[in-house]
């Protein structure tokens, strides 16, 4: 079988792929018109396809992208062909809940008030905090992300509750898992709304000015998933009008966040630059995934993080 490696990996991956699987013919070209050369005769390749490259491909089966979101990976010939993908979705997941729970903390301690106050040198101590016991978290999206962030509620005695289209049945730390047409009973319900949802078609500007007008006037938003998922101005707008109390964001529609956005200055708020993903071991996960799912395609069984082109997850 012939695995071709574009863009090139470090060394030390390609180690660990020719120790598992010795009988393997790698090839790692190092440009694109390279590639084009070696890929008529591949079966498996890792990393970025082209339509080029998919063209030139005469006997390609599977392609494991070194990404999760396949919003801007998948392209018309790539979604008609037979040929398989898969990410490598799962790899960030503690990462991201860390982060995820790192806001809610943040919020529930009244940390960006008393950092604000520190940079002003100014000491004073007053100001709410927020009992996690007493508080519902609703998640948008019960995928991997979704679970972890789930499960690090349990110490803190906060209810879960959740909405995603496919999955119905409680994990860890769950109390209930609705139909995506409940969103609007989690919103009004929940104390820290928490998109973990990817980018497919169906999840572009899910949320809105209407649905935040659900939201509690205490409630806040978080978003670790796709930007696209929140409308930034209809956002904008409700955390100006103190709607909500406030909002953390990862993600944005607009990246990277004009300088002179709103949003900067916005004491209810806290922004970071699309970085929730990081963390160690990322990239060995990311040859852990793929060598998996080597040892599936090459026992015809089903890949562990195969893509529905269609739905782009």
């Amino acid at each position: 079988m012939k695995l071709l490696i574009y863009p090139d990996i470090s060394d030390q991956d390609v180690l660990r792929i020719e120790a598992s699987f010795p009988e393997l013919d790698i090839i790692r070209p190092r440009s694109e018109g390279e590639a084009l050369a070696y890929i008529v005769d591949a079966d498996v390749m890792y990393g970025t396809i082209t339509p080029a490259l998919l063209m030139t491909a005469q006997h390609l089966k599977w392609v494991q992208a070194n990404c999760i979101g396949m919003e801007n990976y998948i392209f018309p010939e790539l979604l008609e062909s037979p040929v398989l993908l898969s990410n490598v979705r799962g790899v960030f997941s503690d990462h991201i809940a860390n982060q995820v729970w790192a806001y809610i903390l943040a919020f529930s301690r009244g940390l960006p008030r008393y950092i604000r106050r520190q940079v002003n040198r100014e000491w004073n101590p007053e100001g709410e905090t927020i009992h996690l016991g007493d508080q519902t978290i609703g998640i948008i999206g019960l995928g991997g992300i979704g679970r972890e962030v789930a499960r690090r509620a349990v110490p803190f005695g906060s209810r879960v509750i959740a909405v995603d289209p496919g999955v119905f049945e409680p994990s860890e730390g769950v109390e209930a898992v609705w139909p995506l047409e409940r969103l609007d009973d989690l919103l009004k319900t929940s104390d820290f709304v928490v998109i973990c949802a990817p980018h497919s078609p169906e999840s572009e500007k899910l949320i809105g000015a209407a649905q935040l007008n659900r939201m509690k006037s205490t409630g806040y938003l978080i978003n670790i998933g796709r930007g696209i998922i929140v409308d930034l101005q209809a956002l904008t707008s409700a955390l100006q009008q103190r709607q909500i109390a406030g909002a953390a964001l990862d993600v944005y529609e607009i990246e990277p966040l004009p300088s002179d956005h709103p949003l900067w200055g916005m004491d209810q708020v806290i922004l970071t630059p699309h970085m929730a993903g990081h963390g160690p071991f990322v990239q060995d996960r990311r040859m852990d995934v793929f060598i998996e799912n080597i040892k599936r395609f090459m026992h015809g069984e089903d890949l562990l993080t195969q893509v529905d082109k269609l739905q782009w997850f």
